[in-house]
């Protein structure tokens, strides 16, 4: 991981970032818990979590809220003072001189298979540049979107969380509508 939340020149265009990397200004892939590219074993952390609420019964809007939960608590772990979670119904509008709103939801889905409890389950960054939310699914180029679309091979039918990102020793510069980072 750049520790100085740099992209690299190779990595300018996105194309070794998801979602929460783009959001995040990471040059790796990030999933909430695994700042360090342990993506197996966030997964198992995952799984863990979500056998024990399915076990609970709870639908899968509630399941959620649960896992949403649970990845903020890995966000704030990972990012500390440079995060300030706000458990808003609306967009932020306080916002500072070098921080960025980022929206957050997450996806859970249980269902039956053999003999045991399945699920499936996901997690979406949206940002908030230059006045546009911008996503970035996967390895695909970021596109410019609506804070309302969280439609894409999951839905993510979490509550939407803003997050509050302080940028912290940054230079930012524009090329072709989106911030990049130098």
């Amino acid at each position: 991981m750049n520790y100085n939340k740099s992209f690299d020149f190779w990595n300018e265009e996105h194309e070794d970032c998801n979602c929460g990397s783009y959001a995040f200004n990471l040059d790796e892939w990030y999933h909430p818990g695994c700042i360090c590219g342990r993506y197996d074993d966030c997964d198992d952390d995952v799984i863990t979590f979500l056998d024990n609420w399915t076990d609970e019964g709870i639908n899968d809007d509630e399941l959620a809220n649960e896992l949403a939960s649970f990845y903020l608590d890995k966000i704030e772990n990972d990012f500390g003072d440079e995060v300030k979670i706000v458990f808003a119904s609306e967009l932020p509008t306080l916002v500072n001189e070098g921080e960025e709103v980022i929206a957050f939801r997450a996806g859970a889905y249980a269902w039956e298979g053999d003999n045991c409890s399945s699920f499936d389950y996901d997690f979406h960054f949206k940002v908030l540049r230059n006045g546009r939310w911008l996503e970035k699914m996967g390895s695909q180029p970021v596109r410019a979107t609506n804070l309302n679309d969280w439609t894409a091979s999951i839905y993510y039918n979490s509550e939407t969380f803003f997050i509050i990102h302080r940028l912290q020793n940054l230079t930012c510069v524009e090329k072709s509508d989106i911030l990049f980072i130098e």
